[in-house]
């Protein structure tokens, strides 16, 4: 992965409620074809296999990338994507944004 001085880059830590691994994906699953069309890239994605007492670890962890902010606000107000944000909160106990 290289990274571009002129892109703006966010890390995500997605913290998801058992049992909702699989809803998380199907929301994923909508939601990250968008990003080409607001100039944005998931740049990496990991997936931690982690055990039942391990809360304060990630289940997972994006890099995005955008143009600029004003493609990432774009993105963030896209009806398509606020379309399966219940899917979001459904299967996400805690998610932390970082720029």
């Amino acid at each position: 992965m290289s990274m571009n001085a002129e892109k703006i880059y966010f890390t995500l830590l997605v913290y998801i409620k058992p049992g909702q691994h699989a809803l998380f994906d199907a929301y994923e699953n909508k939601v990250l074809p968008l990003l080409p069309s607001y100039n944005g890239a998931l740049e990496l994605r990991l997936k931690n296999e982690k055990n039942a007492d391990e809360t304060e670890v990630p289940d997972e962890i994006h890099i995005l990338s955008f143009s600029s902010m004003k493609d990432f606000e774009r993105y963030r107000k896209d009806k398509t994507r606020k379309q399966y944000l219940e899917m979001f909160h459904t299967s996400v106990e805690k998610a932390m944004l970082i720029k």
